[in-house]
């Protein structure tokens, strides 16, 4: 499984803005330039995130966001199934079977069913304020 690098820059921009939440609302250039992501990128990013809920614009007109929901409220499979467009892993990768993609008729589709189930199930459980604190940038005084 590959995911878009727009995965981690918003992540990155999201757990910055978890670290940072005395400053908020914050602007997207302070984000950029703290994460080392491009301003145009991150701009599109956040309108994603926008209409997805995640995030709100300030109404001062300055790019600034603020977290519209909080966030411990939003987790990383959220995050993801959001910006990759689709849920992950809706269906078996063994495209050309003809087994009817069971648990009950192909060990392959039990092996792949189970192992989503415990990586959907965990990333269901990991808050965008989880891994805020617990990314090694918030230990070793990173950004």
């Amino acid at each position: 499984m590959k995911l878009k690098i727009t995965n981690s820059y918003a992540l990155h921009a999201l757990m910055y803005m978890v670290r940072h939440s005395t400053q908020l609302p914050v602007q997207l250039s302070t984000i950029a330039k703290a994460e080392g992501i491009s301003l145009s990128q991150l701009t599109k990013i956040f309108h994603i995130l926008t209409e997805a809920g995640f995030v709100i614009k300030s109404e001062n007109g300055r790019s600034a966001y603020n977290f519209a929901r909080p966030p411990h409220e939003l987790t990383l499979l959220e995050l993801i199934e959001t910006l990759e467009g689709y849920k992950l892993f809706d269906e078996c990768f063994m495209k050309h079977c003809d087994c009817s993609g069971t648990v009950e008729n192909c060990d392959i589709y039990k092996c792949w069913h189970d192992a989503t189930r415990v990586l959907t199930k965990k990333l269901a459980e990991t808050t965008i304020q989880d891994a805020a604190w617990r990314h090694p940038e918030h230990y070793f005084g990173g950004k």
